[in-house]
């Protein structure tokens, strides 16, 4: 009976055979075939599941440029607020595209003293007549005064 099966099931699979290369009258459905029409129709339907998937799928790239015809100084404002620390102790550093790290900047930094609702004390000075530097800060760290 196993052999009847097996039979049957191999004239089925010939029958799958999608390239016959003569006339009807003179076709003869083999297994590699069967097998090669098998294969293509397995091969063509990844191959368009995998193109599909690939249609389908959403590409995000993210990309942001400086406009280097502006000159070689980008200006950049802000405006912060340290509540209860010294405009000493405070300084700006920053790092260039290139990785250049530049320490304690000073150029058109302006610092504003506000007391402890936030209104100004004084006019705002520019860093350089403020004099911050890193001694001062290890000085209050330490427990120092900050004049």
């Amino acid at each position: 009976k196993a052999d009847n099966m097996d039979a049957k099931f191999v004239s089925r699979l010939r029958n799958l055979d999608v390239y016959p290369k003569t006339m009807q009258d003179y076709q003869i459905k083999t297994l590699t075939g069967a097998t090669v029409s098998i294969l293509g129709i397995i091969t063509i339907f990844l191959l368009v599941l995998g193109e599909l998937s690939i249609y389908l799928k959403v590409n995000t790239e993210h990309q942001l440029s400086v406009d280097a015809s502006r000159g070689d100084k980008l200006p950049i404002n802000f405006n912060v607020t340290f509540h209860r620390m010294p405009c000493s102790i405070i300084s700006l550093d920053t790092m260039d595209i290139s990785g250049e790290h530049h320490v304690d900047v000073t150029h058109e930094v302006y610092k504003q003293r506000l007391d402890e609702s936030g209104k100004p004390v004084a006019d705002a000075e520019r860093e350089h007549e403020i004099h911050s530097n890193k001694s001062r800060v290890k000085s209050v760290l330490e427990g120092g005064s900050t004049e």
